[in-house]
């Protein structure tokens, strides 16, 4: 990729970060907390799918090798997110999700090889597990004062 790729890609990969703060932060400030909530996990698992797509993609372009295995792959993000937020509750998703995010930033880096694309794929990864990790608190500190 030339260099103007790689600045909007960045530009546009930090604006997708946006979301995360600001639900995270408006939240735990105590303001519309559960839509807030529900608005976070839902975001967190379609970016999921995002990242499990970039694999598609690239299996689609003949990048990587064994593509059988790494179509199957990708679409874990999208079936674990997803499930995660129909079927665990809210403290229990956040781990999840956060954790996939965790494990999937190193299986993704390797694969996709690139060294920009690294340097940009780990520390918003860091910021949107820190976002969770933001939410789990505030979620776990409402529960316990409310029950």
């Amino acid at each position: 990729m030339n260099e103007a790729t790689i600045v909007t890609a960045n530009r546009l990969t930090w604006a997708g970060v946006v979301p995360f703060l600001a639900t995270a932060i408006i939240g735990a400030i105590g303001w519309w907390q559960q839509p807030l909530l529900q608005v976070f996990l839902v975001y967190s698992a379609v970016i999921l799918s995002f990242l499990g797509g970039i694999h598609f993609g690239l299996v689609m372009a003949d990048k990587l090798e064994k593509p059988q295995g790494s179509l199957i792959i990708c679409m874990l993000p999208a079936l674990v997110g997803w499930g995660a937020v129909v079927f665990l509750p809210a403290l229990w998703a956040l781990v999840v999700l956060a954790i996939l995010y965790m494990l999937w930033v190193k299986y993704d880096v390797r694969r996709v090889g690139e060294k920009w694309y690294e340097k940009l794929r780990q520390p918003v990864t860091f910021v949107v597990a820190g976002t969770h990790f933001l939410w789990f608190i505030t979620v776990a500190t409402e529960l316990r004062v409310g029950g």
